[in-house]
């Protein structure tokens, strides 16, 4: 089969296409043809050798096709039928995959997706969607009443986390852009859109949190300074939610702070947990998949390029000029 694999750490443009023996399917696994593949920050990471992973090493932790083959033990995943998986259950042993013609995944890492899904569409939302998801759904537990500012709202977390915010029916979703350039022109399912050199002025008129108030949850895949001073935001009993570290930049933050404020910290790899709870990754697939097929959460079209400039697509994530969502066509 036709893979982009990784056979030591190195720059966007060590990427290319090689030929490799197609995996297939254990117990508990299905095999997948790959019809797209997702392509996110994480994977430069993996690239340049930021984690410790057996190489070769093919990245993508997303992706859409056909089931090819089930393995033992397995049901409900019958040969041809359409099926969007998450191949980043690290916790099970090396997984991801998804550059590539084949992909094998665990079953409970995967859904069976409507006859008439748009592959492209549906994978560019699995990873993030199902992270925004748990974010807003399991761990912050949002409700009609929240005011939920999301950093990095220009990127595919970041806007997908905004609009299932939204469809929650939260009182206000404010997104938190690093330009005026990567706001989008029709204000989109922002409530407020606030650039995040001005955060602690724009907050505080929206909120009044001059007064005492403040913003209810915090969603942030950002780091860095942005960290401190959102979470320097969060009213009593406020929560923020870490889904990642963008900036590489991991400043500390007070226990006391979350002491004498009453706010909660908390964290979600969906990578390093995902294998201990297949229930919830399974609940938050079916509920994104769901809700997008539906039009009650409206996610554009990603950019869609060939397998063959996964290159390409890396180097303008690491240079911030990518779109919110690339997808690369395997077949």
């Amino acid at each position: 089969m036709r893979a982009v694999v990784v056979e030591k750490p190195g720059p966007a443009e060590s990427l290319g296409v090689t030929e490799t023996p197609a995996p297939a399917p254990g117990p508990g696994e299905i095999s997948v043809d790959v019809s797209y593949a997702g392509v996110g920050f994480v994977d430069t990471l993996f690239r340049a050798g930021a984690f410790e992973l057996p190489l070769p090493f093919v990245p993508g932790i997303e992706a859409t096709g056909h089931v090819r083959e089930a393995g033992p033990g397995v049901t409900g995943f019958e040969p041809g039928a359409p099926v969007g998986v998450l191949l980043n259950d690290f916790g099970r042993g090396p997984r991801a995959g998804g550059y590539a013609e084949v992909a094998v995944a665990h079953a409970s890492m995967a859904t069976v997706l409507p006859a008439d899904a748009d592959l492209a569409r549906m994978c560019a939302l699995l990873i993030n969607g199902v992270t925004g998801w748990l974010a807003l759904h399991d761990l912050a537990r949002v409700t009609d009443r929240d005011t939920v500012l999301v950093l990095g709202a220009g990127g595919g977390l970041g806007s997908i986390t905004g609009r299932l915010a939204a469809a929650h029916g939260v009182r206000r979703v404010v997104g938190v852009f690093g330009s005026e350039a990567r706001k989008p022109a029709d204000g989109g399912e922002w409530t407020d859109m606030v650039l995040a050199a001005d955060l602690a002025a724009a907050v505080a008129e929206i909120t009044g949190a001059d007064d005492g108030g403040g913003v209810d949850v915090v969603i942030d895949p950002v780091g860095g300074d942005l960290r401190t001073r959102a979470f320097d935001l969060l009213a009593p009993f406020g929560r923020q939610v870490v889904v990642g570290n963008a900036s590489g930049q991991d400043p500390a933050l007070s226990g006391d702070a979350v002491w004498l404020h009453s706010r909660q910290l908390l964290g979600l790899s969906l990578g390093g947990v995902a294998h201990a709870v297949p229930e919830r990754v399974g609940a938050a697939l079916s509920a994104v998949v769901d809700l997008v097929h539906r039009g009650v959460v409206r996610e554009p079209a990603p950019a869609v390029l060939p397998l063959d400039r996964a290159a390409e697509v890396h180097a303008a994530l690491e240079n911030r000029t990518a779109p919110a969502k690339t997808v690369l066509a395997v077949r």
